[in-house]
């Protein structure tokens, strides 16, 4: 596409293109959200009628629950985040198939996203673990100074130690930005996209950290417009010790829902343009593209070799 060109960009130019292309291709990005999304948000509104079912039938003094019905319930519980996870990978990366075939102006679509993702999408799962994994082991170290330090000396510590700790998991964070990209774009296992992520971002830490600011920014916008009011009336329901109704309960998911689907595609869309900025920036991606489609489309009229 005319609108994006292969050269370097600066931040301000790297969020303009990214806003350009939401819009331009509003019901593209939407879409691919939507489509992973809708299947969560069926098993969500199942889930809150069985809870409202449960809560209209009369309170009987019978058996207690039997291990089987517990396990069945932790199970369902588990079944229910494994899938989150997943239509989240799913939406990541066929969110970074579009960006990429728009930035490198060949044909898009929403099918064709998503037949690209196929397997990989584990890729993705291994990655968040590994976020995961990193983010609960800082939280061990600085529960670790809490609790293992008297008082007062360790509330001191605690307040010195917090933003010491943090700094370094928020560089790591942002280095890490890229890694769902090179995952997809470069067909790289878990390891090998955070090792890729980490060498491309040097030296662009704090462009990274705005972007992951203004995503944070625009998600705690959409839920307070979106969610906040009905996640009000579910508290008043709840200080009023009433079960909220099933129509509220669906408003709320739809409201989840909706956010989701809005805002779940700047931050995906952003890093896959920075991805492709630092490759023109660190290793002339462009020049080397352009060579790709030369020797792949050699003009009509150039003489043949000998």
């Amino acid at each position: 596409m005319a609108e994006v060109d292969l050269r370097p960009m600066s931040l301000g130019e790297v969020l303009d293109r990214t806003f350009n292309l939401y819009k331009n291709h509003f019901w593209l990005f939407v879409g691919i959200a939507a489509l992973p999304f809708s299947l969560l948000l069926l098993v969500q509104i199942a889930f809150a009628a069985a809870g409202s079912a449960a809560a209209k039938t009369p309170v009987t003094h019978g058996p207690p629950l039997s291990a089987g019905a517990i396990g069945g319930m932790v199970g369902g519980g588990a079944v229910v985040v494994v899938l989150y996870f997943l239509m989240i990978g799913a939406a990541h990366a066929a969110t970074v198939f579009a960006v990429s075939d728009l930035y490198l102006s060949r044909p898009v679509s929403i099918r064709g996203s998503f037949a690209k993702v196929g397997w990989k999408v584990f890729r993705i799962l291994a990655i968040f673990f590994l976020f995961g994994l990193i983010l609960l082991v800082g939280g061990v170290v600085l529960g670790m100074l809490f609790f293992v330090v008297t008082p007062p000396y360790g509330i001191l510590l605690i307040g010195l130690g917090f933003p010491l700790l943090m700094v370094p998991l928020i560089i790591l964070l942002c280095r890490m930005a890229v890694s769902i990209p090179a995952a997809m774009l470069e067909d790289l296992g878990a390891v090998r996209a955070i090792e890729r992520s980490v060498h491309l971002t040097k030296g662009h830490v704090m462009q990274i950290f705005v972007i992951f600011l203004l995503v944070v920014v625009a998600t705690y916008v959409a839920i307070l417009v979106l969610q906040m009011p009905l996640l009000i009336l579910m508290m008043a329901s709840a200080a009023a010790h009433k079960t909220p109704s099933f129509g509220l309960q669906v408003l709320q998911q739809l409201a989840a829902f909706v956010s989701q689907v809005l805002v779940g595609p700047i931050g995906t869309i952003a890093f896959s343009l920075m991805y492709y900025n630092l490759r023109v920036r660190k290793e002339a991606f462009d020049i080397q593209h352009l060579m790709a489609s030369m020797t792949t489309n050699p003009e009509p009229n150039a003489p043949s070799a000998a």
